[in-house]
């Protein structure tokens, strides 16, 4: 089991040092011993074992301009002449620097053995016909009962955005169809999530409540990632408040999908669009802070935004951070409460439980000088569940990123505003 706990700021100061020993290491040996060598050799010195690993590129540069990534090669400048250096294992280039990280893949893609986890696909789809549809399907693994007890469930919603409807299933077990690690095939209830190199394939069905053969809604996608993964918090590491552990976290930002959905008229429509998934794991448990509001962003430019809130039961927040990322998959990590703003215009009071969630959001990033606006097109996207009620729903965004005009499309969940068992008060 890999846990990260109360150690993990200072575990992972230690693993920056040591990776940039190990980087500072390889740069001296792909130096050689060229310090007062002979004159003959004009400065070029042939080097063996790790030089080998810096290819020179005989076209000149300025050596005036910053180092870029390609894919996980650091390209630089070095005296007129580019450089290309792969970055070594164990880490990834981020805005032409090699950064550690501990999220490892295919490994990573499957289930571990943490208390928590889950894989989490939202997104957006079109029909031939104009039809609009936001959709969810998660698998959650998570702690029943210590010190081994684990428990799942399986969500699926889809938003019809044109009826202004939402329709959802939700369901508790500690029975696994299929829980495989390399590669990841998992299935839960009417959950199915596939992960392969190159693409995802999820199916859901949502059962009719009146009539549990009959079906309301199925979902078939293939998703392909348009990015590499995403990781946050720098290492794939993001606390989980002061009280709530850490979690290792990385999204695919940007997947195409492709596939078909069966409305309840029940004739399949093809089906394509926009998803975003996000994988979290670690030891930590929801039931330590009394929520979080979390979003995702969209953006018709190829930008990508996540931003998330935890707040304790004392409805302190507590962390604030979020990543945003560029066409090319280079992040920007955003922490501290000072990071960015977010107000909220409205609120909505479900008839169902007594949550009241709010609505509709002005958000202010300072760095690249973000001024966004969120709007819920469905107000009723709740997921009414015996463990924890909360929102989910597709949004539309709008705004500015410096002097550009943006927009896009976006995801939100909100926990918390609604009485559940996991509320201490609930459970006295």
């Amino acid at each position: 089991m890999r846990s990260e706990n109360g150690r993990a700021g200072a575990n992972r100061k230690l693993r920056s040092l040591f990776f940039a020993l190990a980087l500072l290491a390889g740069a001296l040996a792909a130096c050689g011993e060229n310090d007062g060598g002979d004159a003959e050799t004009d400065g070029d010195t042939e080097t063996d074992g790790d030089a080998e690993s810096d290819d020179v590129d005989s076209s000149s540069c300025e050596s005036s301009s910053a180092p870029v990534c390609d894919g996980e090669t650091v390209v630089a400048c070095t005296d007129g002449r580019e450089t290309r250096t792969p970055c070594p294992s164990g880490a990834f280039c981020n805005y032409g620097e090699c950064l550690p990280t501990t999220v490892v893949f295919p490994r990573d893609a499957g289930p571990h053995a943490e208390e928590s986890e889950w894989w989490y696909y939202t997104g957006h789809l079109q029909t031939s016909a104009g039809g609009t549809f936001g959709f969810q399907l998660t698998i959650f693994q998570y702690l029943v009962a210590p010190p081994e007890t684990l428990g799942y469930m399986c969500h699926v919603a889809v938003t019809d955005e044109t009826a202004r409807r939402h329709d959802y299933t939700q369901g508790i077990t500690t029975r696994k169809n299929e829980w495989q690690a390399e590669p990841a095939r998992l299935e839960i209830l009417d959950c199915r999530i596939e992960i392969d190199a190159g693409e995802d394939r999820i199916t859901g069905r949502i059962p009719d409540p009146e009539a549990p053969d009959r079906d309301l809604y199925m979902i078939d996608l293939t998703l392909k990632p348009q990015k590499r993964p995403a990781l946050h918090g720098t290492d794939g590491i993001i606390p989980m408040s002061d009280t709530g552990g850490t979690s290792y976290y990385y999204s695919y930002t940007r997947m195409s999908a492709e596939g078909t959905l069966v409305p309840p008229a029940g004739t399949a429509e093809d089906v394509t669009g926009l998803a975003w998934m996000d994988h979290q794991w670690g030891e930590f448990s929801v039931g330590q802070f009394k929520g979080w509001d979390w979003w995702s962003m969209q953006f018709d430019d190829g930008w990508e935004i996540m931003l998330f809130i935890f707040r304790s039961w004392d409805d302190v927040v507590v962390e604030k951070a979020g990543t945003i990322f560029d066409p090319n998959g280079q992040a920007t990590w955003i922490e501290g409460l000072d990071g960015f703003d977010i107000e909220a215009l409205s609120q909505w009071e479900s008839p169902h439980t007594d949550g009241v969630y709010p609505q509709n959001w002005d958000i202010l990033i300072p760095q690249m000088d973000w001024e966004l606006r969120l709007e819920t097109g469905v107000a009723d996207q709740e997921m009414v569940n015996p463990a924890q009620n909360y929102w989910e729903g597709s949004v539309t965004v709008q705004g500015r990123r410096g002097e550009t005009n943006v927009g896009g499309v976006g995801y939100v969940e909100l926990t918390g505003y609604a009485s559940d068992i996991i509320d201490p008060e609930a459970r006295r």
